[in-house]
């Protein structure tokens, strides 16, 4: 079985008009207005919303778990000194 089809149809390709082809020629626009299409255009962190939340959620979290751990280490200490005397 073959695996490809060859297009033997002699259909004539429509001529690009002047106007369309005067819109081309301008290349570096051209470049930029592709760039723009294929590109997604970066959102710094502080913009980017929910980046922006999750980082403040994690450094929440960081804070109370620190918080947290530190004032363990006080009242261990504390029961500690009560102790010894």
């Amino acid at each position: 079985m073959k695996k490809y089809k060859i297009n033997r149809e002699n259909k004539e390709t429509p001529i690009p008009s002047d106007e369309v082809i005067a819109k081309y020629k301008n290349f570096k626009q051209l470049n930029v207005s592709y760039n723009e299409f294929t590109k997604r255009p970066k959102v710094p962190l502080y913009q980017n919303k929910k980046m922006f939340l999750f980082l403040l959620l994690i450094g929440l979290v960081a804070w109370l778990i620190s918080d947290g751990f530190f004032e363990e280490e006080n009242k261990s200490k504390a029961e500690n000194t009560e102790l010894s005397k």
